[in-house]
């Protein structure tokens, strides 16, 4: 019997690793994986999977493509009744009762997949009895059968997961050396197994020189919390500071688990790793309620230290918790954004099935949509109102700080307001004012509305405002059209300027890095602006020109007083 594994990711670069561990684990050569996103198509989508001709199908079931899965799985039903669906994975695994009644799901599989899926596979054949197979739930005689999950696969037998030609350019590539989390949120699904098991470090050797020499560009550790033992962190940074570089390694940590001797192993690695850090709220009260550790103290300490470490740093929030308030949740974006991580991620509780959150939403007063993703819509601490406001503050810190391309200009405003959670509720009020709020926007335009946003609110001169936001716009971006509100009308300090860039002495002592360059490269690659003042200086009051060279992978710049 052919069968068939299907991923349906949130994005098209995105790579479905449960499909594919088992694949490798079950080992027979009649298993084929299809991938597509949850933006395509549904109809097509139908279409390839019905035309490979497989006799099973098995879906990997998550919050955001659960609804795709059902619509699929249905009309193949329809159209072929004799094909067998089964179904697996953190979606469905707490929810088997409800999903088997839907006519069209043959088989779930509970927890871990990799054993359970493959004895399904022997019992479909006829090769054992499916009713003696752990880890599966199905429909007999009208009758729900759940035979409950017990033994965890030994992580050693799993085969590397990706084929040897598999094209993995451009594509997230996901890598799992543990599973099972210490702690016990109870928001999280990671809280419900607390067994920890590990891949041996002579394996994780191995599948990281397999990345290296595959030339990846970024491999994802899907370890609930990459440092819980950090002496087995300390290895795989180890080996990771063994291989050449080229492949960037993105992990989730504890930050409260950061110590110094932790900072110093990743030292040398600071272009080569990157940390999500989980802090989600600094309210004591939250965190006690969602069984969370609650040291805020050490917590932040952990995130600023890897941040003076030199480390590219995503920290999360979540709103909504539990005892938690617009107030409160203020504060926690403060204690954040004071740390200067490279990304901010506003996140909003989502109610997964099988967390204890779910089961105690009505104590809290959780009101939540019924439909994937499960997310909060209001409760007994924060009105609907007030997390939407939070909305349109999480898509201003994702446009304007995450981009990384507002750094001065965002530096100088967030210090003009008592705290930066003002200045970001201001700035969503005047975006919400002028309908400006969840439209598409270039990103020219976003350096125009902040500009105006900044005339209206700050009482400064109106030329520093503009050289801030352009000084910021000519040293991340490397298009040489300025925006609208920013371009420059001396056009014979312009000119001036010119001549330095012909003087190839003054290149030499000032700009060195263009010298290997043609003069049309740089022309491409060189651009120029008059300011009044010097943002560079602490914001001195000169008359200067800066200039601009972008490689490929960093902005020199150098200046001239007038």
């Amino acid at each position: 019997m052919n069968t068939l594994l299907v991923g349906l990711n949130a994005k098209f670069y995105h790579t479905n690793l449960a499909i594919r561990n088992i694949k490798k684990y079950c080992g027979f050569s009649n298993i084929d994986i299809f991938e597509a996103t949850i933006n395509d198509n549904i109809d097509y989508v139908l279409e390839e999977i019905l035309e490979t001709g497989a006799d099973i199908i098995g879906f990997s079931c998550y919050i955001w493509n659960i609804e795709m899965v059902l619509y699929l799985s249905e009309n193949i039903k329809k159209i072929k009744p004799e094909i067998i669906i089964i179904f697996g994975g953190p979606e469905v695994s707490y929810d088997v009762l409800n999903l088997l009644k839907n006519n069209f799901v043959d088989y779930i599989v509970i927890g871990e997949g990799e054993r359970a899926f493959k004895e399904l596979l022997y019992g479909l054949e006829g090769k054992i009895d499916i009713n003696k197979i752990n880890g599966i739930a199905y429909c007999e005689d009208g009758k729900i059968i759940v035979q409950s999950w017990e033994d965890y696969v030994n992580l050693d037998e799993i085969p590397m997961a990706y084929e040897e030609d598999e094209d993995l350019n451009n594509k997230l590539v996901y890598y799992e050396t543990s599973r099972g989390c210490p702690f016990r949120c109870s928001y999280c699904l990671s809280s419900l197994d607390n067994k920890l098991r590990y891949v041996s470090i002579d394996k994780v050797r191995q599948d990281l020189k397999w990345f290296s020499d595959k030339k990846v560009k970024i491999v994802k550790f899907i370890d609930r919390s990459f440092n819980s033992n950090l002496k087995r962190a300390e290895d795989i940074l180890s080996c990771i500071r063994a291989l050449p570089e080229g492949t960037i390694f993105h992990f989730e940590i504890n930050p409260e688990l950061v110590d110094r001797e932790f900072i110093k192993s990743l030292k040398g690695l600071e272009d080569r790793i990157q940390f999500e850090v989980g802090v989600q709220t600094t309210n004591t009260l939250s965190l006690e309620e969602i069984s969370r550790t609650s040291d805020v103290k050490r917590t932040l300490e952990g995130v600023k230290m890897l941040h003076d470490a030199g480390i590219k740093l995503h920290v999360d929030l979540i709103a909504g918790l539990p005892f938690d308030n617009f107030f409160t949740f203020s504060g926690s974006f403060d204690d954040v954004y004071n740390l200067n991580p490279n990304e901010i991620q506003l996140g909003f509780l989502k109610l997964l099935k099988g967390t204890l959150l779910r089961e105690k939403a009505e104590k809290y007063g959780i009101v939540y949509d019924s439909k994937p993703p499960y997310e909060i819509l209001y409760n007994k601490d924060i009105s609907y109102q007030e997390l939407r406001i939070l909305k349109g503050i999480a898509f201003l810190v994702n446009k304007y700080y995450n981009s990384g391309k507002f750094v001065n200009t965002l530096k100088y405003l967030t210090d003009e307001f008592n705290r930066p959670f003002e200045f970001y509720l201001s700035l969503y009020k005047y975006w919400k004012d002028n309908e400006l709020i969840y439209k598409n926007h270039s990103l020219k335009s976003l350096y125009d509305i902040i500009y105006e946003f900044s005339k209206k609110h700050m009482d400064v001169d109106i030329h520093f405002l503009k050289d801030l936001i352009k000084f910021d716009f000519m040293y991340f971006n490397k298009d040489k059209e300025l925006p609208v509100r920013l371009k420059d009308s001396d056009k014979n300090m312009l000119n001036y300027i010119k001549n330095y860039l012909r003087d190839e002495d003054w290149l030499k002592d000032n700009l060195p890095q263009v010298l290997c360059l043609s003069s049309l490269d740089r022309a491409k690659k060189i651009s120029y602006g008059y300011f009044r003042y010097d943002i560079t200086d602490e914001n001195k009051k000169k008359d200067i020109c800066c200039i601009f060279f972008h490689d490929i992978n960093k902005t020199y710049f150098t200046k001239v007083y007038i």
